[in-house]
């Protein structure tokens, strides 16, 4: 892990979605020693309370909402939270998201094309739609990390709900980047590769119950998820707060005069 350094986030209020487990729970880990005053969001109800519970050791300065954000209302719930609870909104990490069931378009069902655009976009732009008008509202300089995939900056076979997904989280991102620039507000999208995380397990898993349907979607079950190419020219899986850390850079005001990039955190893979 990376050095921490002290009181970065002194005073700021950040929320992160998506925070039980994985990229989200090492960003708010960090954060939280960092200084930051957090607002967390995931619907894994266990998870969620083992998070905060390692959390509360580090700090008292965290709230955590159990709710399924697909729901735009609760997301409204998350924004008023940090409002209320902290006085405003600094940095928005949405992080909510799935793969989804693997399946090429004419064996995907309309109900689970839907939900995943639905976990991977529409999350990140009801957190946004909501925090945005809080950050304007406040007149200072905020930050916006949405955390995409390397499926945003490519295809992967068998992965159309997922790709589509992540490729139209990034135009979120580039587009609100020039929207709100003018307000002082900096919009950045992470795009990881192979990271250990829960998801990556659960999706290996999948694909071992099922290889035989997996391997005709074009799936590579060993390596990677991607057939025909290798995890990264590292040749191995990223940890989540490798990840981690590229987000809370582009949060933090070291990446001051950084806004609408598209950053990998794969271990070399879209150089191929």
């Amino acid at each position: 892990m990376s050095k921490i350094i002290d009181g970065r986030f002194s005073d700021k209020v950040m929320i992160i979605t998506g925070a039980a487990g994985g990229i989200g729970k090492a960003v708010a880990l960090r954060a939280a020693k960092e200084g930051a005053k957090l607002v967390l969001a995931d619907r894994k109800e266990e998870m969620s309370k083992e998070t905060l519970k390692e959390i509360r050791e580090i700090t008292s300065n965290v709230e955590f909402l159990i709710c399924d954000l697909r729901e735009g209302e609760n997301c409204k719930k998350v924004i008023d939270t940090a409002i209320k609870k902290f006085g405003g909104l600094d940095i928005l990490i949405n992080n909510a998201g799935i793969t989804g069931t693997p399946a090429p378009v004419h064996e995907m069902s309309e109900e689970m094309f839907r939900n995943v655009l639905d976990c991977n976009i529409m999350i990140a732009f009801h957190c946004s739609h909501y925090g945005i008008q809080e950050m304007i509202k406040q007149n200072k300089e905020g930050a916006i990390v949405n955390v995409s995939s390397v499926a945003g900056l490519t295809g992967f076979p068998g992965h159309s709900a997922y790709v589509t997904s992540k490729h139209g989280l990034n135009g979120l991102t580039r587009n609100m980047a020039l929207d709100y620039a003018r307000y002082g507000i900096r919009v950045n999208a992470v795009n990881p590769g192979t990271t250990d995380t829960p998801m990556y397990h659960e999706a290996l898993e999948f694909l071992k119950n099922k290889r035989e349907s997996a391997e005709k979607a074009g799936v590579k079950i060993e390596g990677g998820i991607v057939s025909g190419k290798v995890t990264s020219p590292q040749n191995r899986v990223a940890r989540a707060e490798e990840v981690a850390d590229v987000i809370l850079f582009l949060s933090s005001s070291e990446a001051s005069n950084v806004t609408g990039i598209f950053m990998p955190v794969d271990g070399g893979f879209t150089a191929f």
